[in-house]
């Protein structure tokens, strides 16, 4: 090999190897775009965009914006919640679709209107012309700038997280190489956490994972936690599956109609509100979950994952599972989850919702005593605990109410009894 030729080549294997790195090298960002959506369907009383966990950025927001309260962007928002169903991904769908440019906002040139999520229908046009008007006339660039040291820290912060996560996988697990960049965004605004995706109009994909905050530090600030690697993953997986979920979902709509409707009331509560977003979160949920297995977690680890997601409402998660693992075996045959599709539609359509349902409600822990029987009346305003005892060990997760009035404080790590208390604030 000549000398020039071997110099060519190397210089070939460095420029790509620093192309890759640039493109794995996530940096947390903070999106004004995102910024400006949380406000808006803040004041449209959007309870998914009504974060106040860091109440030092939210109490400087309601200062600034609340008297734009009766804004037409504002009332647009609220009417097209009601009748179009817009919030949650729906929201940063438009949002990462917006292009802010010389103090204004537009819906991006480069992008198809054709990728925006299907809910804003004939409405988007008129709901970025009054976000125009409401950008300008509250000067949210404004807002935006004495902000940047809050927003900067935030993204900071996050990268203990998006350090962690090995964007290489998601390429060799479906099988393609997007031609586009992933971009993470932190939110201090929303609550929730969001994967949407564009594509421009000559074929580059981008693929957003959107994050919120859920935790300060002693003076107020956004902190964030190494599990949180977990959502991450999962909303990545989303630009990779909800494709593959509206393309085969004609051939798996009888039966997940049904598999829906049987958990229809445990999905609603988690703003799953179809057959199609369940089946597009089964198959995030799984390939999440297979993230983890191949990149170490042992198999007691992804276990307890998958007995999560069943009592969320994901019933056939496990065969979806094995499934997945039948496919990653077999890549010759099947090079990307698109091939193995049909498969996975097979699969689901030979399912008993019967045995399915019988079998989760046969798993169930059942409570076979509390320490306050149940129709107790005139309970003393003294009682700091209540003990609930079950059949079987509770899954190792604390929860608590909407009002934060109890609180799980068993943590299923120092105690092994089928038993939990709830401590009164």
């Amino acid at each position: 090999m000549k000398p020039k030729t071997r110099l060519l080549i190397l210089l070939l294997i460095v420029v790509t190897s620093i192309s890759s790195f640039a493109q794995n090298n996530l940096s947390p960002k903070y999106d004004e775009r995102v910024e400006l959506l949380s406000v808006v369907f803040r004041l449209a009383k959007s309870q998914e965009y009504i974060n106040n966990t860091v109440k030092l950025h939210a109490d400087v927001t309601d200062k600034y914006f609340n008297k734009y309260s009766n804004h037409e962007v504002v009332k647009l928002a609220q009417k097209l919640k009601k009748k179009r169903g817009i919030g949650y991904d729906a929201v940063m769908s438009m949002a990462i679709h917006l292009e802010i440019k010389n103090n204004s906002v537009y819906f991006n040139p480069q992008l198809n209107k054709e990728g925006l999520d299907d809910r804003w229908g004939n409405y988007s046009e008129e709901f970025v012309l009054a976000l125009r008007r409401f950008y300008l006339e509250s000067k949210f660039n404004t807002f935006f700038k004495a902000n940047q040291k809050m927003y900067d820290l935030a993204g900071e912060r996050f990268e203990l997280v998006s350090n962690e996560i090995k964007i290489e996988w998601f390429e060799k697990f479906f099988g393609y190489k997007p031609k586009g960049k992933y971009h993470i965004v932190v939110g201090l605004l929303h609550r929730g956490n969001y994967g949407p995706k564009y594509v421009t109009k000559s074929g580059e994909e981008n693929m957003y994972s959107i994050l919120s905050a859920y935790k300060v530090d002693s003076t107020g600030h956004p902190v964030f936690e190494k599990y949180q690697k977990g959502t991450l993953v999962h909303e990545f997986c989303h630009s990779f599956c909800n494709p593959l979920g509206k393309k085969y979902f004609p051939d798996m709509e009888s039966k997940a109609s049904d598999l829906f409707a049987s958990v229809s009331t445990i999905m609603r509560r988690q703003a799953y509100g179809s057959a199609q977003t369940m089946i597009n979160e089964i198959l995030v949920r799984a390939s999440t979950i297979k993230y983890f297995e191949d990149n170490g977690a042992s198999k007691d680890v992804v276990a307890k994952l998958l007995t999560a997601e069943k009592a969320k409402g994901f019933l056939w998660i496990d065969e979806l599972y094995k499934a997945l693992d039948r496919y990653s075996s077999n890549r010759s045959k099947y090079p990307t989850l698109n091939d193995f599709m049909p498969e996975i539609v097979k699969i689901q359509n030979k399912l008993s919702v019967d045995e399915l349902l019988s079998e989760f409600k046969s798993n169930c822990p059942k409570i076979i005593h509390t320490s306050l029987k149940q129709g107790t009346n005139n309970v003393s305003t003294s009682l700091k605990e209540i003990i609930v005892e079950y059949d079987k060990p509770m899954a190792s997760y604390g929860i608590s109410d909407k009002a934060n009035s109890l609180k799980w404080i068993w943590d299923g790590k120092t105690k092994k009894e089928p038993f939990c208390v709830f401590v009164l604030n």
